[in-house]
């Protein structure tokens, strides 16, 4: 038989608790505290949970740049409806293009914040299998600026 291992298994309340620091991503603006708060009252408790609180907070930090970025992009592609319409022709097959781009634009906001939510479920889904999650990207970033803090306070 193999040695439980704390670290890969970690008890159903810190599962509870890392998954409920990445659910909150289908609330976008108002989710970002959650992590926050999981993570200010869980550090001393559970290394486990505070990577994925941290994590979950950077993600969602991520998402709201995105949201903003994609408004922009509306907003500019919404507003260029206006400059562009006088020099559209009405019988031309250019005409309708200024009204379809800014409503391709937002189906892709749409789809990308659907994205971001099915990924953050895959996240809880492995979470409470008791598998340890990374972002990609964000995840490995975090463990080696999180191991690197160590190293320089002489922790480890």
């Amino acid at each position: 038989m193999t040695e439980f291992n704390p670290v890969s298994f970690p008890d159903p309340n810190d599962r509870i608790m890392a998954a409920l620091a990445h659910i909150t991503v289908i609330m976008p603006f108002l989710g970002l505290i959650v992590p926050v708060i999981i993570w200010i009252t869980q550090k001393e408790k559970s290394k486990f949970v505070v990577f994925q609180a941290i994590q979950a907070a950077m993600y969602q930090l991520l998402l709201v740049f995105a949201y903003f970025l994609g408004m922009l992009c509306y907003m500019v592609s919404f507003f260029s409806v206006f400059i562009f319409l006088p020099f559209t022709q009405t019988g031309s097959e250019f005409f309708p293009l200024p009204f379809i781009i800014p409503m391709v634009v937002i189906g892709f906001l749409f789809l990308g914040y659907f994205i971001f939510i099915i990924y953050a479920g895959v996240a809880v889904v492995m979470i409470f299998q008791g598998k340890e999650f990374h972002y990609i990207l964000i995840g490995n970033w975090l463990e080696r600026f999180l191991s690197q803090d160590k190293k320089q306070v002489g922790l480890n």
